[in-house]
C-alpha cells in the first residue's frame, strides 16, 4: 500500500496542511485521513467508505483520484491473494495432520478388530 500512502502524505505535506485542517475542509475525520496515509485500512469503516474517503481526499489534494483508487484496489487485491494463499497452505497442513490422525485411528480399529477375531476363533 506504500504507493497510495506515499502519494497522499507527500501531496498533503506539499500543500503545507495538517490533518486537522484537511478534516475541517473535507469533513473526513482526521483519524480516517491518518489511516489512509498510514495504510491502516482496518481503522476505516468499510470498503465502500474507504474508497469514497480515498477518492474525496485525492480530489482535495489535486491528485488523479481514479488512479489512486485503482492502485489502492490492486494493492488490496494483492494483499488478499497473498493472505488467501497463506491460509490455504495452513489449511492443507491442518488436513494433512488430521489425515495422519485418521489413518492412525483406522489402524487402531484394524488391530483391535484383528484381536477380537483371533479371540473369537480361540473360543470356538
Amino acid at each position: 500500500m506504500d504507493n497510495v500512502v506515499q502519494q497522499l502524505r507527500k501531496a498533503r505535506e506539499a500543500k503545507g496542511l495538517e490533518l486537522k485542517e484537511v478534516e475541517e475542509i473535507t469533513k473526513i475525520r482526521s483519524k480516517y485521513l491518518q489511516a489512509l496515509e498510514e495504510g491502516d485500512y482496518g481503522v476505516l469503516p468499510g470498503g465502500v467508505y474507504t474508497v469514497g474517503f480515498l477518492r474525496s481526499y485525492a480530489h482535495f489534494l489535486d491528485l488523479d483520484a481514479e488512479s489512486i483508487v485503482n492502485t489502492f484496489r490492486l494493492e488490496v487485491t494483492a494483499t488478499k491473494v497473498e493472505t488467501t494463499s497463506h491460509n490455504a497452505i495452513n489449511e492443507t497442513n491442518w488436513w494433512q495432520r488430521d489425515q495422519s490422525l485418521i489413518m492412525k485411528i483406522i489402524q487402531l480399529y484394524r488391530a483391535v478388530g484383528g484381536l477380537l477375531i483371533k479371540t473369537k476363533k480361540l473360543e470356538i
